[in-house]
Parts: C-alpha cells; structure tokens; sequence
C-alpha cells in the first residue's frame, strides 16, 4: 500500500485496517516464550472503541496522557487518540520516584485525563496517604489522584466497531512528545501529520524499510526513536515488528539478538539501539551461545540516542562475527525529537566512517585529522553520516551565530519539513530555538539543536552538548571523552554511569568526576585505590587535573526516563551534597 499521499498516520492504520485487516502488524513479546499479535484490522478496531469512549469525555485538541507499561494497549490506546482527535501525551507509567516529572508534564500540557490499564490505576490509588517526604513528588501525586482516569482495557472492542475518524490536516497535532529533560525541564515538542510523515518517509528510503524486511525494537515506547522509529515506522512501511519492553532487553539481552536471528526475511532485518546496548551484549552475552545465533540477515545495526563509539563497533564485531555478524550492518545516525526523529543517517550496507583526530587541537575547537595511527595523540569520531534528504545542516558559532569556519566545531543547526511546530506553551522559546538566522549569510528559520560538531565530505561528526561544555584555563573539553577514561581505570566503575563537569572555586574551573561502582564492588571498592587510578587516568589523558572524585553507589546517578544521563542534575547534587557515596571521597 502506497503511503506517500495519505496525510496523516492515523489515514494509514485506518486503510491498513481495511485492506490488509488479516496481516499480523505487531508480535509483542510478553517473555521469552510468551507472546502475543495483533493485526492491523484488530488494531484499527481497538483504535475505534477506544475512540468513541474518549469523545465521549475529551473533545478534539484536548491532551490526555499515555501511562502504560510497553504492550499493545497503549499502541491501540496512541492510535485511538488520534481517530478522536485527542492529542496523546506519552510518558511513563508512574512510580513513587517520577511524579515530580509528570506533575510538570500534567501542568504544562494541561492534559485534562490520564489513560492507563486497570493494573496502573490501581498501583496509583494504593499510593494515596502513603508517607512522602519529598514536597515536589508528594505534590505530584496529588495531581495524579487529581486528574480524571480511564482505564482503556475495560473498554470493549470484541465485535466490529463502526466509527468514522476525524478528517484530519498536515497541520493536526499528531502528538506531544516531551523531552527527556538531559538539559532541562521536560519540554513538550508539537509534532504535526507534516512533521511526521516526512519524517518517516525520508527514514524508509534512508533505512530501506521495504516489504520484504522485518524490524525488531525494545526500545522505550515513551521516547522518539522508541515510538516513531520502533513502532510507527513498521505501521507506516507496512513490515512486521517484534516489540519488547525495555526491561526483557536490559535483564537478558541475548534475548533481543535471540530475535533478529528468527528472522529470515528476504530484505532483512533492521533493528538497533543507543550505544550501550552494543556494549551491553558484547559484555553479558556469553561465548557458549554466540553459535546458537545467525546475525547474517542483519541488514541495518543503527546506532544513535548517544554518542556512537568506535570501541563499541571493534568489540561487538569481534565477538559477534562468530555469529555472522557483519560489521556493514552498523548504521550510526543523528536525531533529536524536535526534528521529530531523524537528522542523518550513513549508507546502508557501507562500513561507518572513522576519523581520528588531533585531541590537543580540539580544545581550541579546531579539528584536525590525523592518520589511524596517532592512537596516542588522537581521539576518534564515528560519522553519523549526511542529511537526508530535503533536510539542511549547517555549523554555526554558537556566540557570534555566524556560520563556523571549516574544521572548527560549532553548533549543529537544522532545517526541514520534519522540524518540530515548537514547545508547547513556551512561545518565547520557540521563537529563539526553532526561528534562528545565520546572522551572515541570512539564512533560515534554523531549529537551534545544542548539540556541537562538524561536518567533513558532507558528513557529520557529534562531539558533545554545548552546555555540557568543560572549559578549563581557556581549553575545551568534551565530558563524555572524559567519562570514557574514567570508566576504563577500573573494573569496579560501571560504564554509562558517571559525569565530568566544572565548578568555579578559589583557582578557578575546577574539574569533577562523580562515578558509580557496579553493584557487585559496592561493599569491596576500595575507594582511594579507584580514586588515584581516575585522577592518573584523566592527567595523562587530558593535562588537566581532577580535583575531586565521587565514587556513588550503584543506580543513584540521575538519569532521565530514556536513559540518558542528567549531567546538569549530577553537578546540582554534587554541589547539595546529595550524592550517596560509597564512602568517603579522596581530593587529588
């Protein structure tokens, strides 16, 4: 079915549930023996009976919140927002530790109902009276026992349900998707049937989602690369989808490259993650069953979310080839919600581009390339390959806003059909991050990313955030090269788990490293053994000496609710003192 001229991805479940009704759309897996299918006619139809409760309470453009735990309820419960013209507003289910996240979401959004199964709303209501301490999250949960609940699993949808959807244009809202709040408060980004449908476009064709290729995903169902890339992709390309929760992966990730080795499509499969995903299964897949895995129709490996390492490339290589593994499936890539997913993207069936370069340069901002062989001297890049197209980059200076000289980082700007309408509620920021002019040349509106790089042969390269940004005695430095030093000193410091940022004191900027230990060191570290080997590590590496070292206990570093981690949070603890160390911190 050709989807290039429907104007909205609601129009497409909708036919989809037509003419294809007896096509299995999505196979979740429950466990690794427990599954469960929906085809597109049973999830149109659920769509539907979903729909006509909700108009019965919300009317079209009112925001309801998705708090559902990874399942097809809430792919049904997503899609019958949009045939009622309600504007989803996807998170997490809650918890007594992430009110204070959906308190600011509730206010923001003004969602006037949370959707939900049974099983939430009743984990909600057995929090009522309980003993809060913290005001914000107590605060939090009073809005949620607030807030009007519809528990969509109680609804019926087991006879053919006649409902006829919106007529819906490409400026409708589809959904909100809010930020992860990495930098920030959570920020809801308004994506319309524009935003999105150029989006997926630009993805099939860049990606090669085609009829005959198959896509596995356990990526959140909360965040863009999980919800638009994980899930309405495959709607939208008509493939099938294996879906998982996130917790099936990260408790057994064998089971995720278990999947891709079932699938025998002729086109392929086209599954992948964030960087530690890779680093996850080279670390915990075991030797004796890499040959009970063929990972040759493993056509496209992308890779983004986070930087993309070359050492995580060499090593799940290494491991998996005995598995068929073939290093051309890597497929790094570049995006942020506010460009509703993808930005650029490489070549499929191409080994990535890597560069080194000169990593004393760099702190002046200043690339230099150098030959392979520099390993001392140098740092590596992993190209996220070129914009797609109809899409611009441009590389501004971030101060001046003029466009960057050539081999000089600056701020990544971004321009597209697939750019975002703006922040919800928040015109005077939208106008500064989505209505930016180059100031020399006139160019523009530009979305303002933050992100910092460069670009060489129309590729580009990631080298950090720019408010993450460590500026040391005039030099530069990208926090997460420092936290992969760090994180390789010592066998008891857990990967992805750990900040480098800058205080002002007395002498100046002054260098941090807050580091959690695996829990299995917890009660055995020793701390200033650990402490010298980090301090050594850094000075060699960077010539900039650390002036502190926090060693936390395992699952205590802030992270946000896809993962990512919350530098700017990590160094208000550290300032507050509200880290939980392991035990007492050696100054270097």
């Amino acid at each position: 079915m050709e989807t290039k001229n429907f104007k909205s991805i609601a129009e497409i479940l909708y036919c989809r549930g037509e003419i294809e009704a007896n096509k299995v759309a999505i196979t979740f897996l429950q466990s690794k023996d427990k599954k469960e299918e929906i085809t597109y006619g049973e999830l149109s139809n659920r769509a539907k009976a979903i729909a006509k409760q909700l108009k019965q309470k919300l009317s079209f453009g009112d925001r309801a919140l998705l708090l559902y735990p990874p399942g097809l309820e809430y792919i049904s419960t997503f899609f019958g927002c949009l045939y009622a013209g309600v504007i989803p507003v996807p998170a997490y289910p809650p918890d007594s530790r992430n009110t204070e996240r959906l308190l600011m979401i509730i206010k923001d959004s003004e969602a006037k109902y949370a959707l939900s199964t049974s099983p939430v709303i009743e984990y909600v209501n057995s929090l009522v009276g309980k003993n809060i301490s913290n005001d914000n999250r107590k605060e939090g949960m009073d809005c949620l026992n607030n807030i009007g609940w519809i528990a969509t699993d109680l609804i019926d949808s087991s006879s053919t349900i006649a409902y006829d959807t919106n007529e819906l244009t490409p400026n409708d809202i589809v959904f909100l998707q809010y930020t992860s709040g990495s930098t920030g408060n959570p920020k809801g980004v308004i994506l319309n049937n524009e935003n999105l449908l150029d989006n997926l476009e630009v993805a099939r064709e860049s990606f090669g989602f085609y009829p005959d290729t198959y896509m596995v995903s356990w990526l959140p169902p909360y965040h863009d690369m999980g919800l638009i890339g994980g899930i309405l992709q495959p709607l939208y390309s008509g493939i099938g989808l294996t879906s998982m929760a996130p917790m099936t992966f990260l408790k057994n990730p064998f089971i995720w490259l278990e999947e891709i080795s079932k699938r025998k499509e002729k086109g392929g499969v086209i599954s992948g993650a964030p960087d530690f995903a890779y680093q996850l299964c080279t670390r915990k897949i075991t030797d004796d069953k890499l040959e009970l895995l063929d990972l040759s129709n493993w056509k496209v490996a992308f890779s983004g979310a986070e930087p993309v390492r070359e050492n995580t490339l060499i090593d799940f290589n290494e491991k998996f080839k005995a598995s068929n593994f073939k290093p051309e499936s890597f497929f790094p890539v570049y995006g942020l919600a506010e460009a509703t997913l993808l930005v650029s993207s490489g070549k499929t069936q191409v080994n990535p581009k890597i560069i080194s370069v000169d990593k004393e340069v760099l702190k002046d901002q200043i690339v230099k390339v150098l030959d392979k062989d520099n390993n001392d001297e140098s740092l590596s890049f992993v190209s996220c390959g070129t914009k797609e197209d109809g899409h611009e980059i441009r590389i501004v200076d971030p101060e001046t806003l003029t466009l960057s000289d050539d081999l000089t980082i600056g701020e990544i700007w971004i321009k597209s059909p697939s750019v975002a309408v703006g922040y919800w509620g928040k015109e005077d920021l939208t106008e500064e991050m989505f209505h930016a002019f180059v100031k020399d040349t006139g160019e523009g509106p530009f979305f303002r990313t933050g992100d910092l790089g460069f670009m060489i042969d129309e590729n580009l390269y990631i080298s950090g955030r720019h408010k993450d940004l460590i500026i040391i005695r005039g030099k530069n430095y990208y926090p997460q090269d420092i936290e992969h030093t760090v994180q390789k000193t010592h066998e008891s410091l857990r990967p992805g788990c750990g900040s480098a940022f800058a205080i002002e004191n007395e002498d100046g900027e002054a260098l941090i490293v807050v580091q959690e230990v695996k829990r299995e060191f917890r009660r055995k570290v020793d701390v200033d053994e650990v402490t010298n080997a980090i301090c050594m590590a850094v000075s060699k590496e960077y010539q900039v000496q650390v002036k502190d070292v926090v060693l936390i206990e395992p699952s205590s570093f802030p992270k946000t609710t896809s993962g990512k981690l919350q530098r700017l949070a990590s160094k208000d603890m550290y300032l507050k003192n509200n880290l939980q160390p392991v035990k007492a911190t050696l100054v270097c």
